[in-house]
């Protein structure tokens, strides 16, 4: 028996550090970036706050705070139209949005405050994806004045396996010098990881809060730039750190 209770607090106890060392993120993005002529004009936005590298665990949130896109500097709120999905215990939310007109259109999801009880800190997330239709090659660099936010300096979609994407991150509509950003991999196509060292690439951004990655394989890649608060953040009566995260979606496709 003695042993069994070894085993099993050891297995916890692995599986709680893996959740540690890989990165969460705000999943949030349609089935295509770039949608052509054939293709639908309805897409389908799920809002999922998981770890991407391997697809799990998925942890239960509210209603995001607010939800739309920016087309053209024009702001639509679609946050009355988030719809809540539920598996079991878990809740997640999903975006149903129906195009109506050619464009470049940035949407975003804005998490509320989330408590992660392992690692003792309160995580906001700032989800955007730029989506193109029909080739409009609008504006892709329409800033959202979320607290944390990465200005794309490399064109957000259509873009190529290996492609070189840079972009900046703003913290309170500043340069963030030295802060760590996160790249995940989207593991729906079952890449076998090495180790948990794998889980996520990281770079730091330079003094006018710039950073470059190489997005290696095809999918969808989350880059999150991590922002901590300055003031200990209040939440249910008792005080946290606060993990801020501007958060942008980009999708990746093979020459063929």
């Amino acid at each position: 028996m003695k042993s069994t209770l070894s085993l099993s607090f050891i297995v916890i106890g692995l599986w709680l550090y893996s959740c540690q060392v890989t990165a969460h993120f705000l999943a949030f993005f349609p089935e295509k970036q770039v949608i052509d002529t054939g293709d639908s004009r309805q897409l389908h936005f799920p809002i999922i706050f998981t770890h991407p590298s391997t697809l799990g665990p998925t942890m239960s949130i509210v209603r995001p705070v607010s939800a739309g896109y920016i087309i053209n500097e024009t702001r639509v709120d679609l946050t009355d139209e988030l719809e809540a999905v539920v598996r079991g215990s878990e809740t997640s939310w999903r975006l149903n949005v129906n195009l109506r007109r050619p464009g470049t259109y940035t949407f975003y999801a804005n998490q509320a405050p989330y408590l992660d009880p392992i690692e003792e800190v309160v995580i906001t997330q700032y989800a955007k994806v730029v989506v193109d239709v029909f080739a409009a090659l609008g504006q892709w660099q329409s800033p959202l004045g979320t607290p944390v936010e990465i200005i794309p300096l490399t064109r957000p979609f259509a873009l190529w396996t290996n492609s070189l994407f840079t972009g900046r991150v703003l913290a309170d509509g500043q340069p963030a010098a030295n802060v760590s950003v996160e790249i995940e991999y989207y593991n729906d196509s079952g890449v076998t990881l090495p180790s948990d060292a794998w889980n996520f690439l990281e770079v730091r951004t330079n003094a006018m809060g710039e950073f470059s990655v190489v997005l290696p394989r095809e999918g969808w890649w989350g880059i999150a730039a991590l922002v901590p608060d300055k003031t200990l953040f209040t939440f249910e009566g008792k005080q946290y750190h606060h993990e801020r995260a501007g958060v942008i979606w980009l999708q990746t496709l093979d020459m063929k």
